[in-house]
C-alpha cells in the first residue's frame, strides 16, 4: 500500500518543487478578479460626469487637478470630472492627432482645448456646437475676448458662426497653471449631454473671468530678448499624458 501520510517534510518538499504552480494560480486569481471589477464596477452616467481635454505641449499635473476640482465645486450634482492632458506639439503632432481623433471618434470628451487648426478641422465637421447665441446673450460672459479666431465655416451648412472661445488672452493660464494659452481654443463637443453642454458653457466663463490677464512681464522680456515667441514645448515640463 502507497504510503499517502502527509508530513512536515512531504509539505516542505511539495512547496519547494510546486511554488510556481501557485503563484501562477494567484496572479491568474488576481487577474481575473481586477477584470470582473473593471467590467462590472460603478460608472456614473454620461450626464454626472464631466471630461475635458487639454491638447497641448504639456500641463502641470497640479493644474489639471485643480481644474478638475474646480468643475466639482462648480455642479455639486456631478458624481465625477476629469481635466486629462494630449501631447501635442509642433514638432510631434502625430501620436497626438491619432489620440485626439481616436477619442473625438469615440465620442469622448465634453470639452476640448486645443490648437486651432485642428480645432477648424474637426469644428468644420460638426464636432462642436455653435456659441452664437449663447455669448450673444451673455451665457458665455466674453467680456474682453476677442472671439474672431474661434469663427468657423461649417462644410455642410457653408455658414460662419462662433464654434469655439479663443484662449489667446488668458495668460492666467500660463502664469497660474503652466498652460502655454497661445493659440488654443476651447470648443464642447456636439455628442455631450445638453446638460454638459450648459456646464461647459459655465465652466468656460469662468475660466475667461479668472484667467483674462495680460502677458507676464517674465515672458514678454523673453519673447523680446530671443526675437521670437515662446512655446513650452522648448522646456522640459511635467506631462501627465492620458
Amino acid at each position: 500500500m502507497n504510503d499517502t501520510k502527509i508530513t512536515k517534510e512531504r509539505v516542505r518538499n511539495h512547496f519547494s518543487y510546486g511554488w510556481w504552480r501557485y503563484a501562477l494560480l494567484l496572479g491568474a486569481a488576481i487577474f481575473g478578479w481586477n477584470l470582473i471589477y473593471t467590467s462590472t464596477g460603478y460608472r456614473p452616467p454620461r450626464d454626472k460626469k464631466m471630461t475635458v481635454y487639454f491638447v497641448t505641449a504639456g500641463v502641470a499635473e497640479n493644474a489639471l487637478e485643480t481644474l478638475s476640482a474646480q468643475i466639482l465645486s462648480m455642479f455639486p450634482d456631478l458624481e465625477d470630472a476629469s481635466c486629462l492632458s494630449v501631447m501635442y506639439s509642433e514638432g510631434d503632432a502625430y501620436y497626438g492627432d491619432m489620440q485626439l481623433s481616436t477619442f473625438i471618434g469615440a465620442r469622448e470628451g465634453d470639452i476640448y482645448v486645443l490648437p486651432r487648426e485642428r480645432f477648424e478641422a474637426f469644428a468644420g465637421n460638426g464636432v462642436f456646437i455653435r456659441l452664437d447665441d449663447a455669448a450673444a446673450s451673455g451665457a458665455i460672459d466674453l467680456t474682453g475676448i476677442d472671439t474672431a479666431r474661434g469663427n468657423v465655416r461649417d462644410q455642410d451648412s457653408g455658414e460662419t458662426g462662433l464654434y469655439g472661445i479663443p484662449m489667446d488672452a488668458l495668460f492666467g493660464l500660463i502664469g497660474e497653471m503652466g498652460l502655454d494659452n497661445r493659440g488654443l481654443v476651447a470648443g464642447i463637443t456636439a455628442y455631450s449631454p445638453e446638460v454638459n453642454q450648459r456646464r461647459g458653457m459655465e465652466w468656460i466663463g469662468w475660466l475667461v473671468k479668472e484667467m483674462l490677464a495680460p502677458m507676464p512681464d517674465w515672458l514678454a522680456e523673453r519673447e523680446n530678448a530671443v526675437g521670437t515667441p515662446w512655446r513650452q514645448s522648448d522646456e522640459i515640463v511635467e506631462m501627465p499624458s492620458y
